[in-house]
This record gives structure tokens, sequence and C-alpha cells, in this order.
């Protein structure tokens, strides 16, 4: 039979995702006794127009992960209350974006539901990019389709995608090198096997060429984006063909995880989808959902 050609794979592919992102469940941890990320509970039923001690960490973690971005051309109310604690126009603007993304009610209030959704721990990338673009629902740049917007890809000479582990990573108290090695096996055969796609995937030699490098990381660690210790930002992966892979070396991994525990396998498959060039889903069920 006649290979099919590069266009026709890519549409094949994206097809696949899809079905991928529906029906490929995220399971990142046992929720018996989630922890909060951050104290917010005492902001829930904050609106527009009031002043709450504590309201600029919503701020920060909005502006942290895309959200400032929605209404980046409101300048005046941006910088007269972007540090403080005004609940102002550009807030609520914010939240409503962030709920709409999460397929929450969208209020503009901080309701139980967002403060919740708010401190789950959660991947690092940004669910809307710096143009206020974003492949959730907010602003979605396209039908039906998960990838980031500038829809970066590997070229068709790197179907073959080999992967290594960056020794100069900070180590997991929790997880050995052998036991890394199998669960990110495991955390790429998924993809290569249930997509059916040209993507496949090999643990580079030594002194061979790699195109991922994998490694446990620890707070501020060169790249912009600082891991903030337990229960916070899980992880992060670049888009192609940086091909850039971290882990919080400080949260709790389990490959079998009790209540207080995050299972890596989960984790890592979610972060290869970015490695790939899919970005984040409204859709809770799919594996490329930023939070649990």
């Amino acid at each position: 039979m006649k290979s099919p050609t590069p266009t026709i794979a890519l549409h094949l592919f994206s097809f696949l995702i899809l079905i991928l992102l529906a029906v490929l469940p995220n399971q990142v941890l046992s929720r018996k006794e989630l922890q909060p990320v951050l104290s917010l509970k005492h902001l829930e039923g904050c609106r527009k127009g009031q002043a709450v001690k504590g309201l600029h960490e919503v701020k920060s973690y909005l502006k942290r992960f895309g959200y400032a971005n929605v209404v980046a051309n409101i300048n005046n109310n941006r910088n007269e209350h972007e540090n403080d604690d005004m609940f102002d126009d550009v807030l609520e603007s914010e939240i409503k974006a962030y709920q709409l993304n999460h397929s929450l009610d969208v209020t503009g209030k901080l309701d139980s539901h967002t403060l919740e959704q708010m401190m789950l721990p959660r991947c690092g990338v940004p669910d809307i990019d710096e143009n206020g673009k974003s492949s959730m629902e907010w602003n979605h740049y396209g039908p039906n389709f998960e990838f980031f917007s500038w829809n970066p890809k590997w070229p068709p000479s790197k179907y073959n995608l080999t992967y290594k582990f960056d020794s100069d990573g900070a180590a997991s108290s929790k997880i050995d090198d052998h036991t890394l090695r199998d669960v990110c096996a495991r955390a790429f055969a998924t993809w290569a096997v249930r997509t059916w796609s040209h993507f496949r995937f090999k643990e580079a030699g030594e002194g061979e060429h790699a195109d991922i490098f994998i490694s446990f990381r620890r707070g501020a660690h060169g790249d912009d984006k600082p891991f903030d210790g337990p229960w916070g930002t899980l992880a992060h992966a670049s888009p192609p063909t940086e091909g850039r892979l971290h882990i919080d070396a400080d949260e709790n991994w389990s490959t079998d995880p009790a209540s207080d525990e995050l299972d890596l396998e989960s984790v890592v498959v979610h972060e290869i989808g970015h490695l790939l060039g899919l970005a984040h889903t409204s859709d809770e069920r799919a594996v490329m959902f930023p939070t649990l």
C-alpha cells in the first residue's frame, strides 16, 4: 500500500489526537485528600469593586498562566491595580476567561468552585499565549483542534524522536533513575500506541543525539518558569522543537500513589502532549486538561 503524504498523515494525526484527548483519562493523584496550592478560601465571594487582602495572589496566579494577556490592552487599569488587592474590571475579565476555560459558571466572581480549581496542582504551561490566544474555550483559535496557536511542529525528518535524561537536573527523593526511565518509557509508549501516529520514541544511548531532554528541577532553574515546591506547579514542557521536559523534584511523586502522592506517569503523559505541540483543552476528562 502506498504511504500517505505528509499532509494526509498530519490530518490523520490531528484526528487521532482528538480521539486521545477524549478517551485518555487524566488521573494524576488520589482525590481523597487534595491539599491546596494556595490558601484562597478567605476570598470566596469576592467581586468587582471590593478590596480584600490576598487578591494580589489571585492576580499573580492568573498572570502566571497567561490570563493577563486577555485584557492586556486595558493598560490604565492594569498599571494601577496589577499588584494590589483591588478587584477591578481587569481582574473580573481574567476570572471570566479562567472560568470559561475550566468549564465553570462564568460569574466573574471568586465563587467556591473557581477557588477550588485554582488551588489544585497543575501543569506550568500557560493556558493563554502572549497574544491572548488559547486552545481552550477563551478566544479559541480554530475548530476543535488543541494545538498551540502558532502551530509549532516537528519536521517530517523528526517523526522518530529520541530522548535522554539530563544529568544536570535535580534528583527526586522519591523516584530513582531506574524508575524514572521505566515511567517515561511507558508514557511515550502511550502516545505511540494509542494515537497510531507516525511518531515513535526511543531512549538515546550514551553519546547519541537526543531530541528531548527530561529532568527533575527545583525552584528557579533557568527557564523563567520556576517551580514552587509541593502541590503547586507540577511540571512543564516546551513545544516543538525545543524538547525540554522539567518535573518538580519537590513533589511527592509515586508510581502507585496514596492519598497525598502524585502519579508521575500521568503527569509525564500530559507533558509529552506539549512536546508534540498540543496545548491545553477545556475538557476536564482529557489528559491535556491543565489541572487535576
